[in-house]
């Protein structure tokens, strides 16, 4: 079952931007120093994880980081724009560099509700410790709810009698978008069975729930919770990559959303980082011609990890302002 359709978010992430603003003549404000574009959506749209919009919408802002005192943005009703009109820092006044906007505080959590199944993708390094469905007790040929099943695994003692396991039908290969090495595989639930009782070669367990046919070679994975409890944290360090696919085989993705990156553990990331989705971004046909325009990214969208593996990890799209594909990149916000 998709991990999106069961997915709750409580808190900030929701919250729709409004403006007490009036809808026919604009607010005009003056950047002053000290002003962040967190603090600037924050304060007059009531929204401060708007920013990633007002970034991407307005080309004047080159660069996220850097706003400059003296420029002006007009404030419509839920909406902010900067107006061309900004000030360039003059040689005496160098421009400040703004910090990213600040995570939540640590005990603002983020609740997802995922109910049975997995992700929708497997790692190698899962994928060699999973467990394999290798018989049942009678000849037929697909395995229903009730069912008792042996399960092969690496260590079949570490199948523990009475927990709960995932059986996983393996999809294709999922493929870096860069570089094309294989780093996983697409899944798809078919059920859940619960260990009986193991030896050192076998483990006995009785399939509890069958959502599409079981057959001899479904892998078993630990069960995720039905309730997960994400506490958002800053990443250690600034760490780059890609996103690897999307859930169910998506190929385009958007708010709500799982996607997987090639970033885990062994690099420091961690559950409850956040991750700021970009894409390059291209030059316009009318583009005078002969120059190496460095523009700046597109800023798609952010998103929340929700898991993390030794090399992969999987995320939530809290927020995006157009369609998500693998090989777009993601970031973690810098301090």
């Amino acid at each position: 079952m998709s991990l999106v359709k069961k997915a709750l978010f409580l808190g900030c992430f929701l919250l729709l931007p409004f403006s007490s603003m009036a809808q026919e003549q604009p607010h005009i404000y003056t950047i002053k120093k000290g002003d962040t574009l967190w603090g600037i959506s924050q304060r007059f749209i009531k929204d401060p994880y708007y920013w990633p919009n007002l970034w991407s919408h307005n080309p004047f802002v080159t660069n996220p980081h850097l706003i400059y005192p003296g420029q002006k943005i007009a404030i419509y009703d839920g909406r902010i724009v900067f107006l061309p009109e900004a000030v360039e820092p003059t040689a005496t006044e160098k421009p400040e560099a703004v910090a990213e906007p600040p995570l939540p505080e640590p005990q603002e959590e983020l609740t997802v509700k995922a109910l049975g199944g997995t992700e929708g993708f497997i790692s190698l390094g899962q994928l060699e410790v999973a467990g394999t469905l290798v018989d049942t007790t009678d000849n037929r040929l697909l395995i229903t709810e009730g069912a008792q099943i042996f399960v092969e695994a690496e260590s079949a003692q570490g199948l523990k009698p009475g927990d709960l396991y995932t059986l996983i039908e393996v999809g294709k290969k999922i493929k870096h978008p860069v570089t094309s090495k294989t780093l996983g595989h697409q899944t798809s639930v078919v059920g859940q069975a619960r260990i009986l009782e193991s030896t050192p070669q076998l483990a006995t367990a009785v399939v509890e729930r069958s959502d599409k046919e079981i057959t001899r070679g479904a892998r078993l994975i630990p069960s995720q919770l039905p309730q997960q409890e994400i506490i958002l944290q800053k990443a250690e360090q600034p760490l780059t990559g890609y996103i690897i696919g999307g859930e169910s085989e998506k190929l385009a993705l958007s708010q709500f959303d799982a996607i997987f990156v090639d970033l885990g553990y062994e690099d420091g990331l961690r559950e409850g980082n956040m991750l700021y989705i970009t894409r390059p971004r291209k030059q316009t046909e009318m583009a005078l011609k002969g120059r190496d325009l460095a523009l700046p990214d597109v800023l798609l969208g952010a998103a929340v990890v929700i898991s993390t593996h030794a090399d992969t990890a999987a995320a939530l799209v809290l927020k995006s302002s157009q369609a998500i594909y693998a090989g777009d990149r993601v970031v973690t916000p810098a301090e």
